[in-house]
């Protein structure tokens, strides 16, 4: 599991929690939402190491918000091997989280806290739940036992089950372009004009989509600062689905046309957009969900 070391733009939000610790008024259920890419699962097992680490060695460190390789707490949550830490997340080749892994907490929840401390249950992806996991997560956290703590992280591109929403205390969190472009930079280590050609990525792209690009170039070996367009065409030519650059494509796709939309088109550009277009207004239905991409097109569609 990789895990940011430094947590970039929550200070305000953790230093609350912090206060809340401290006078002991720590809620037991919380959601922290927002759009996915902008750290809210890295600012979670922040959290989580502050709370596990204040009486070892190497604890979590405050004045940077950052955590300690050494720390035994954060090497042993990493390895999701911490006694009093319990995941429920999707596995990599599912779509929804299956009741079976909400049903494997129950143990971890009837067991004591080990060193009287905090127990945790964090849930990421929760938008995610099928409905029957859904409905016992429902059941377990109306009453969770004394110090167990349930943090879920929410995509706020999908609905929350209302059911859930009104159980829990909501924590939104939302950056501003200028924010996404300085956190993108702090956490790569390099400045954003080296690297792409368009200033636009940052107005449809979150941070972590920022990240997954620049990799998705280098592994590819794309040159620097390559123009929208032809990753776009690199992408397409790879003849090759895969649902976890689905988003990213499509917000490629935005980029080009909100730059279109500013200059004259010349022939092979208005003809690649006109395709795409015709593609979406000829279509009887189709849904851009993230890992749910389709289209179904008339019969009779040229």
């Amino acid at each position: 599991m990789n895990i940011e070391k430094k947590l970039y733009g929550y200070d305000n939000l953790f230093n609350f929690f912090v206060r809340l610790d401290q006078n002991k008024k720590m809620p037991n259920k919380f959601i922290i939402s927002g759009k996915k890419g902008i750290g809210k699962s890295t600012f979670a097992y922040h959290l989580i190491n502050y709370l596990f680490s204040k009486n070892e060695d190497y604890k979590y460190d405050l004045n940077n918000f950052e955590l300690n390789d050494h720390n035994r707490s954060f090497k042993l949550v990493k390895e999701n091997a911490h006694q009093n830490f319990f995941l429920i997340d999707l596995d990599d080749d599912k779509e929804k989280i299956s009741i079976d892994k909400v049903r494997k907490s129950f143990e971890f929840i009837n067991k004591s806290s080990m060193n009287n401390e905090y127990r945790i249950i964090l849930i990421n992806n929760v938008e995610l739940l099928n409905i029957n996991s859904s409905n016992a997560l429902l059941k377990i956290i109306e009453e969770p036992n004394e110090k167990l703590i349930f943090i879920l992280v929410h995509n706020s591109s999908y609905k929350l089950l209302k059911t859930l929403e009104s159980r829990c205390f909501i924590f939104k969190k939302s950056f501003s372009e200028e924010e996404n472009l300085n956190i993108f930079e702090k956490i790569i280590g390099n400045k954003y004009n080296n690297l792409f050609n368009d200033i636009l990525l940052c107005k449809f792209m979150t941070i972590g989509e920022l990240i997954y690009l620049k990799n998705f170039l280098l592994n590819n070996k794309i040159q620097e600062k390559a123009n929208t367009k032809s990753i776009i065409d690199f992408y397409l030519n790879l003849n090759k689905y895969d649902k976890k650059n689905n988003t990213i494509i499509l917000k490629l796709i935005q980029v080009f046309l909100h730059q279109k939309n500013m200059k004259l088109f010349n022939e092979k550009d208005y003809l690649w957009c006109k395709s795409f277009f015709k593609k979406v207004s000829d279509a009887n239905k189709y849904n851009l969900d993230m890992g749910n991409l389709f289209f179904e097109f008339k019969t009779n569609f040229k």
